[in-house]
């Protein structure tokens, strides 16, 4: 009776008991503030990551994978400085989505970071097929998606090579600095080339982005309202640790 008490309780103390699974992490991180003349990039090669000119709101929705609209209990300081950051993994090229999670243990030991997600009401904007059919042709590759799949040689110019209507629905997110679903129902990889006038250009020599997204790619988005996962914010500190 006593050994099976014990065992009882062992295989409850398993089964509750049982450690989280530990996130990846970088071998080696520098952190250092950003030359405010650089250019805002993230650089992905093997097992490297640059980060370069982002702010402490933008990194954290890189690596949480949100939109900026998804992103709450901000303090002021989140967007105003901004930080470079040069990490590497341990060896050979990190798996799809790894970086991301690397640089939330990352947030967590060097800046502090604490979240919780929540799920509210917002309005979100969904990409949909034109009512005109979609204007992309599926490409043929047996090689995987790239690290870097998304080039702007200058703002209003987008390009993607190997891309899917998912990918594009958060690269327009980012643009759009809003909340972007794809809803589209497309399968497949393709390139693209989009091309289109900035809300803030003194020109308007080109499309909008909502005018140029159906006439050059087939698609649109639409505005909807729905309940939608977010990130609030905890504790936060805006200096990191030393690297």
């Amino acid at each position: 009776m006593f050994r099976s008490g014990c065992w009882l309780v062992f295989a409850a103390m398993s089964a509750f008991g049982q450690a989280p699974v530990a996130m990846p992490e970088f071998e080696v991180a520098a952190i250092k503030p950003s030359n405010p003349d650089s250019t805002m990039a993230i650089n992905r090669s093997g097992h490297r990551l640059n980060v370069i000119n982002f702010s402490l709101a933008k990194i954290i929705e890189w690596a949480y994978d949100i939109p900026e609209d998804h992103l709450f209990g901000q303090p002021k300081f989140l967007t105003s400085k901004h930080y470079d950051i040069m990490a590497e993994s341990a060896e050979g090229p990190a798996v799809r989505g790894e970086f991301r999670q690397m640089m939330q243990s990352l947030l967590k030991a060097r800046f502090k970071l604490a979240v919780h997600r929540e799920t509210r009401e917002k309005t979100v904007l969904v990409l949909v097929v034109d009512p005109k059919g979609a204007r992309i042709h599926p490409v043929e590759s047996d090689e995987p998606i790239g690290q870097n799949p998304f080039a702007g040689s200058r703002t209003g110019h987008y390009r993607g090579t190997k891309v899917n209507t998912e990918m594009l629905a958060k690269a327009l997110s980012d643009i759009m600095e809003r909340s972007v679903e794809d809803g589209t129902g497309l399968k497949g990889l393709f390139d693209f080339t989009l091309d289109w006038t900035p809300d803030t250009a003194t020109s308007a020599a080109g499309p909008s982005l909502t005018t140029a997204l159906p006439e050059q790619l087939g698609l649109r988005v639409e505005s909807r309202r729905r309940s939608a996962e977010v990130i609030v914010i905890d504790h936060v500190e805006s200096t990191p640790t030393e690297n």
